[in-house]
């Protein structure tokens, strides 16, 4: 095996560094982006953003795979999305003068990849040593660019080559919903009322916010709000479980009911409907910032995770964030609740529907 990869770091992993790229005229760039999960999809809509005020002409290209092709389709700013393939990266062999590598390590699909696309040049981000490879023995670069220990996800183009050679405007995560999905999302909603979403479920069982305390939340809406009010509880792979536990917890006048199952497409026009998002650390938390909701979120008291993933809401977006009571760990528990009752006592009150 570790001849193998030697040999792979060999043929695919050199290139002669363009160290003289003239930064001023860039007319295509092409993103790897760090993973195909919703929040870092969310993450590099900020690159794009920034990367098409730089370059007004340049055509933008993003690879992507099914989970993540929907959020890049809500960006209009985006000419290309290429599905990250052997032969779909063959058909691109040297059409792109600008690569974005995002990715946090070196593999040998993208190491192979990198070579076929050939790009003229290629920047790299964060790339952590693994046994084989390392930026040391695949210089397949041409500048790397490690963002600041702990930076924000969306931050990192900041310190990059490419801040030095150019003033780069601050970050903007914004997406524009699809007509059809909200048309889609409305019928999941009551007329009349406050629409909620409820995403206290991550992606893994664990990253939750309890039924328990989230009934604590809901139990402590003002009775005069609380009528004017819907809960729709995203759909998971649990939740019908979860909200079992959570109507019991709850006062009877709580109206709280579960979304359909939904695609990932569906989830998008979901949150751009709600008028308040209400999730624990999550993918929704990006999507959220994205739609510009007002959005209340739970996070542990994980201080890396924070200043990497804290949500990015647009200016003049209301948000709260709210944080652990527990020493520094990942669980997601004992929240301090008062600011988060006012909080959402005050948006509730905002986002009466007109009578």
């Amino acid at each position: 095996m570790l001849l193998l990869k030697k040999m792979l770091a060999h043929l695919f992993g050199r290139k002669k560094p363009n160290l003289s790229f003239d930064f001023g005229t860039v007319d295509s760039v092409l993103i790897r982006p760090m993973g195909h999960l919703v929040g870092d999809s969310v993450a590099h809509i900020a690159y794009i953003r920034q990367l098409k005020t730089l370059y007004p002409g340049c055509r933008i290209g993003v690879l992507v795979n099914r989970r993540s092709r929907p959020i890049y389709e809500c960006c209009p700013l985006v000419d290309v999305l290429i599905e990250d393939t052997f032969a779909q990266c063959l058909r691109q062999y040297k059409k792109w003068q600008l690569y974005l590598d995002f990715y946090e390590t070196y593999n040998s699909r993208h190491i192979v990849k990198t070579a076929i696309l050939a790009p003229h040049v290629n920047i790299i981000f964060q790339k952590a040593d693994k046994a084989y490879y390392s930026p040391a023995n695949v210089r397949n670069y041409d500048f790397h660019c490690p963002p600041e220990a702990e930076a924000k996800m969306v931050s990192w183009l900041e310190t990059s080559v490419l801040a030095k050679k150019c003033k780069l405007p601050k970050p903007d995560v914004s997406l524009s919903p699809c007509d059809k999905h909200l048309a889609e999302a409305a019928k999941m909603w009551p007329v009349g009322k406050c629409r909620i979403l409820l995403a206290p479920q991550g992606s893994v069982a664990e990253r939750q916010v309890s039924p328990q305390e989230l009934a604590g939340l809901l139990n402590n809406i003002d009775k005069s709000l609380l009528i004017h009010s819907s809960f729709l509880l995203g759909h998971t792979s649990n939740s019908a479980d979860y909200l079992e536990v959570l109507r019991k917890a709850c006062d009877a006048d709580v109206d709280i009911r579960l979304s359909p199952p939904t695609d990932l497409a569906q989830y998008l026009g979901l949150v751009a409907s709600a008028d308040i998002v209400v999730c624990v650390d999550s993918g929704t938390v990006h999507l959220a910032c994205a739609f510009r909701r007002p959005l209340l979120s739970f996070f542990a008291n994980d201080l890396a995770n924070i200043q990497k993933w804290q949500p990015q809401t647009a200016d003049g977006i209301p948000s709260l964030m709210v944080v652990s009571q527990l020493q520094p760990s990942k669980t997601t528990a004992d929240f301090p609740m008062q600011k988060a009752v006012l909080w959402l006592n005050q948006q509730i009150a905002l986002n009466q529907p007109a009578v």
